[in-house]
C-alpha cells in the first residue's frame, strides 16, 4: 500500500464535510471529560501504583483536573528495565512483517479515535482544534510510514555476496535491546514517533511521557497494547524527568535514549548516559528558527508566513519562528503589515471554533514570558507584551522591534515572542543564521530564484522552506519533509519521518555460512 498522509481536516473540507468536522470535534470535547479526575497507573507488564502522585491540571483554566498519575520510584524503574530487557528478543523474533502489521493496525485504531485524542490535546496542552488534529494526524502518519518503510526494506536484511568460494554472507540489522523515550509536551505526534522508531525495529521501549500530556500518552500506550504490542515491550512510567529520567538513562540495562526537549537537558543526558558504556543517544534539542525576508519578496505572503510560524500554538514549537531578518529597504513597511496581520489572531479557549491560539503550557512558561518582557524597553514592543488576566495561562502575541539583545535574538524562547531585525543583504542574513548555535528549521521569502538557491546552498539548517505561506519555518509533513536538526539542534543528522530514521535503532551483524 502506498503511504498517504492522514490530513483529516483538509480531506473533510474537500468532501464538503467541514460542518461535520466541527460537530464531531465539539461532541468529543464533551465526551473526553469522562476520562478526567481519575487515577492512572504506570504500565509495567501490568498496573503499578506508587505512593507519591502527580496531579495534572489543564492549562485552559489551571483548575480542571485531568487526572492523577504516578511518581515512579527507583525500584519500579529498575524493574521496568529488567522486564524490557528480558523480553525484547521475543518481540524481535516475531519478524518485521508481524511488527509492521501491528503498527498498521495501531494506525487504524488511532484513526478511528482521532477526534477523541484531538479533543483531549485541547485540554492537555492547549491546542486549538486545527493544531490538535494536525498533531494526531501526524502521529497516525508516523505509525504508517515507519511500518511501510520497514516492509520496503525487508527488515533491513540483505545478502552481501560471496567473498570466498563456498561462503554465503548477509548483513542483518538487529535491535540493541532497550530504549528509553523522554518525550516533550508540545507534540503528541513526537511522542508517538519517538516510541515508534525503536519499537517497530524490535527493541523494547520505556516511555517517560511529558508531565504536561500524561493522559494522551497513557491512552496511546493502551492503544498500542490493544493493537498487539506485548505489555512487556512497551512500558509507561510517569514522573519527573530529573528523578525518573536520570534513573533510567544511567541504568546499564538501557541501550539507547531518544530525547526531545531543551538544549541544556539534552546535552546533560547525552553526557551522563555514556558514563558506564557507549549508548545510542538521539537528542533533538530545539532551535532558534529564523526567517529571512528579502526586498524581492511578495510582502503579503511573507507577512502571513512569518506570523503563522511565529504565533501558531503560541510559538511552542521547536520549529517556530522567533526571529525574522528583514531587508532594511522594506523593514518599516513589513513590520507595519505584520503587526496589522498578527493583531487579528484570536487568543482564547482552544475548544472554541474561532480560536487561533490558547494558553501557554503551564505556570513556568507563563512566568517566563513576564520575566522576558521585563527586560524589554516599552518602545521596542510593537505588539502585545502582556499576560492576559483570566483563569489559565494566556499571554499576548508579541512582536519586538530590533531589540539587539542576544538573550532574545539567539536563545530559544518557546513563547509567542517574535523579534524583528533589519539587515542590509541576503549574505548578511545567512551569515547571522549560520552564526547561531542551533540549526533546526528556517525559511526565506523571495521571488528571486537566485536568492532562494543562495539560501538553500549556504544555510546551515536541517529543514528549510521558501515562500511557505502556511508557515515560513513550520509544518513538516511525514514522508515529505524529514525533520532534522543540525549543530546543537540534534545529534544524529537523521530526520524523523525519513527513510533513514529507523536504522538508528539497529546495529549491524554480518553472518556467514560455509556450504
Amino acid at each position: 500500500m502506498p503511504f498517504d498522509n492522514e490530513n483529516t481536516y483538509i480531506k473533510m473540507v474537500e468532501r464538503n464535510e467541514e460542518d461535520l468536522f466541527h460537530k464531531k470535534f465539539d461532541e468529543s470535547v464533551l465526551s473526553v471529560t469522562k476520562l478526567f479526575d481519575k487515577e492512572y497507573p504506570n504500565l509495567v507488564n501490568g498496573e503499578v501504583f506508587e505512593e507519591e502522585k502527580l496531579v495534572h491540571l489543564s492549562p485552559l483554566d489551571a483548575k480542571t483536573q485531568i487526572g492523577k498519575f504516578q511518581m515512579s520510584t527507583k525500584e519500579t524503574s529498575e524493574r521496568a528495565v529488567k522486564i524490557a530487557r528480558e523480553n525484547y528478543r521475543s518481540w524481535y523474533s516475531k519478524g518485521y512483517l508481524a511488527r509492521a502489521q501491528i503498527f498498521l493496525k495501531a494506525a487504524d485504531l488511532l484513526s478511528q479515535e482521532k477526534f477523541e485524542f484531538s479533543a483531549l490535546l485541547s485540554y492537555e496542552n492547549g491546542k486549538n482544534r486545527y493544531e490538535a488534529f494536525g498533531d494526531v494526524d501526524e502521529a497516525i502518519d508516523f505509525l504508517r510510514y515507519y511500518a511501510l518503510n520497514l516492509i520496503e526494506n525487508q527488515g533491513f536484511e540483505r545478502f552481501t555476496g560471496t567473498a570466498y568460494y563456498g561462503e554465503d554472507s548477509k548483513s542483518v540489522m538487529k535491535p540493541y535491546g532497550v530504549f528509553l523515550v523522554i518525550a516533550p509536551f508540545n507534540f503528541f505526534s513526537i511522542t508517538v514517533g519517538m516510541v515508534s522508531g525503536p519499537l517497530i525495529t524490535g527493541n523494547s521501549v520505556i516511555l517517560k511521557p511529558s508531565s504536561d500530556i500524561p493522559l494522551s500518552s497513557f491512552k496511546f500506550v493502551e492503544l498500542m497494547h490493544k493493537a498487539g504490542v506485548p505489555r512487556a515491550n512497551l512500558i509507561y512510567l510517569s514522573g519527573s524527568g530529573g528523578r525518573v529520567g536520570r534513573t533510567l538513562y544511567t541504568d546499564d540495562g538501557v541501550d539507547g535514549i531518544v530525547f526531545t526537549g531543551s538544549r541544556n537537558i539534552g546535552t546533560k543526558i547525552y553526557k551522563e548516559s555514556q558514563e558506564k558504556r557507549p549508548k545510542v543517544a538521539i537528542t533533538e534539542m530545539g532551535g532558534k528558527d529564523t526567517i529571512i525576508v528579502t526586498q524581492k519578496c511578495d510582502i503579503d505572503k511573507a507577512v502571513e508566513g512569518v506570523a503563522r510560524s511565529a504565533f501558531g500554538y503560541n510559538g511552542q514549537k521547536c520549529s517556530a519562528c522567533s526571529l525574522a531578518l528583514i531587508d532594511r529597504k522594506i523593514y518599516d513597511t513589513f513590520k507595519k503589515k505584520l503587526v496589522e496581520f498578527s493583531s487579528k489572531f484570536t487568543i482564547d479557549d482552544p475548544r472554541k471554533k474561532g480560536t487561533f491560539a490558547g494558553p501557554v503550557i503551564n505556570r513556568e512558561a507563563y512566568d517566563k514570558f513576564q520575566k522576558i518582557m521585563d527586560t524589554v524597553p516599552k518602545e521596542k514592543i510593537l505588539l502585545g507584551g502582556k499576560r492576559i488576566s483570566r483563569d489559565g495561562f494566556y499571554v499576548e502575541n508579541t512582536i519586538l522591534d530590533n531589540v539587539g539583545d542576544p538573550n532574545i535574538e539567539r536563545v530559544e524562547l518557546f513563547l509567542p515572542i517574535l523579534a524583528l531585525k533589519p539587515v542590509d543583504s541576503l549574505s548578511e542574513a545567512v551569515e547571522f543564521v549560520n552564526s547561531m548555535e542551533y540549526g533546526l528549521t528556517g525559511g526565506i521569502f523571495s521571488e528571486d530564484k537566485k536568492e532562494i538557491d543562495y539560501y538553500f546552498n549556504n544555510a546551515d539548517v536541517g529543514v528549510i522552506y521558501a515562500n511557505r505561506r502556511r508557515g515560513g519555518s513550520t509544518g513538516a509533513m511525514v514522508g515529505s519533509q524529514p525533520f532534522v536538526g543540525w549543530k546543537m539542534s540534534g545529534t544524529s543528522g537523521k530526520g524523523t519521518g525519513s527513510f533513514y530514521y529507523l536504522q538508528q535503532f539497529l546495529r549491524e551483524q554480518a553472518q556467514t555460512i560455509v556450504r
